[in-house]
């Protein structure tokens, strides 16, 4: 503190002294401006002379003096605003720099983010691919596998049969009724042994987009009855087949062998868990231009857990049943090409019902 007050007084005592030097040269001026101009009364003109030309001297010597001070003032004012200048232009042109710096990792970081993020996607979309070609070929070993062991089992069953009662049949000491009933169960045999062919050339064929199916009008009133009637002449049930309907005629653009088949499995199909009641074939037009078909039976049904499931192929319900467990895929696959649907009723719990609508009218399509 005592350091400051001393400083503080030193900056006074020469501000003082540097007044009171100019209060004296301007008091000393004013003296010898007024000896000259005294002398200049008196008359005496030369030394008057010389001291105004002293002064004049002196003056110009002074105001140079200033004009050289204010010179190097402004030079040093002009040099200080000048390397101010500099570091601003410096600071402006680092501002600038750092400015397009950022805007260029901006765009660099924004770029790099949407390529990661369409890579990402990119990516995602490929596992998705690979997880469903893995998923695909996995059902599709299974499919081979459970193809396989059906066929083996289904083709071996029948095969057995026609051999062991076609060697009966050799025997000379077998009578006429030993006969007629080996000779049926080989007929019974050869037709269930051609109906599982018959069902694997369908699944393969339905599965080949260029197949052509034969469009054509057709009474589906009068298929509906032919077909109960012939299947009422062969069951292996004692369930009633029964047909319902209030049309005396309903034309529709469909392949008639082909709607015949699927009519057909789901009431074949019927017959298999029906042993007794009835399993009613059901037709009836919509509002909305669509012929709805329903086969109905009052057997064991389907389980809800297992009716998701029951359009894929080799799926069986009972797997000691006869049969490969294509039946019901094949009518799915023959009711999408006819541009229809088909589906089980889950809310009928009496037995097992089997729905289908088929447009009236559509285009012929292969």
């Amino acid at each position: 503190m005592k350091h400051c007050i001393l400083l503080l007084l030193l900056c006074l005592s020469s501000s003082i002294s540097r007044a009171q030097e100019y209060v004296q040269k301007q008091d000393s001026d004013s003296l010898r401006w007024a000896v000259a101009a005294r002398e200049f009364q008196e008359g005496h003109y030369e030394k008057a002379c010389s001291l105004y030309l002293d002064l004049s001297n002196y003056a110009i010597a002074t105001y140079q003096d200033i004009n050289s001070r204010k010179v190097e003032d402004l030079r040093n004012k002009f040099s200080i605003d000048e390397v101010q200048l500099q570091r601003n232009l410096q600071q402006n042109r680092l501002l600038r720099l750092i400015w397009i710096a950022g805007i260029i990792l901006l765009v660099v970081f924004v770029g790099c983010f949407f390529y990661i993020r369409r890579q990402n996607r990119w990516l995602a979309h490929s596992r998705e691919e690979l997880n469903r070609a893995k998923a695909l070929a996995e059902e599709s070993i299974r499919n081979k596998s459970l193809f396989l062991s059906n066929m083996s089992h289904e083709i071996k069953t029948p095969l057995n049969a026609l051999s062991g009662f076609a060697e009966v049949l050799t025997m000379p000491e077998i009578d006429e009724a030993t006969r007629e009933q080996c000779n049926d169960i080989i007929q019974l045999n050869s037709e269930l042994l051609l109906k599982l062919i018959n069902d694997v050339i369908d699944i393969s064929c339905l599965d080949v987009a260029n197949m052509k199916f034969n469009i054509k009008p057709c009474d589906a009133v009068a298929l509906c009855r032919n077909v109960v009637k012939t299947l009422s002449a062969i069951k292996q049930t004692d369930a009633e087949m029964i047909f319902e309907t209030d049309l005396d005629v309903l034309e529709l653009d469909t392949d008639v062998e082909r709607l015949q088949q699927l009519l057909i499995n789901l009431q074949v199909n019927a017959t298999k868990f029906t042993k007794q009641g009835s399993i009613t074939l059901k037709l009836e037009k919509t509002d909305n231009g669509m012929a709805r078909f329903s086969v109905t039976d009052t057997g064991c049904g389907i389980p809800l857990e297992k009716q998701a499931r029951i359009f894929e192929r080799f799926e069986k319900l009972n797997e000691k049943a006869q049969g490969t467990g294509l039946g019901l895929s094949i009518c799915q696959l023959i009711i999408k090409r006819l541009n229809g649907d088909i589906w089980i009723d889950s809310e009928y719990t009496q037995g097992c019902r089997f729905v289908f609508v088929h447009p009236l009218k559509q285009e012929v399509r292969s």
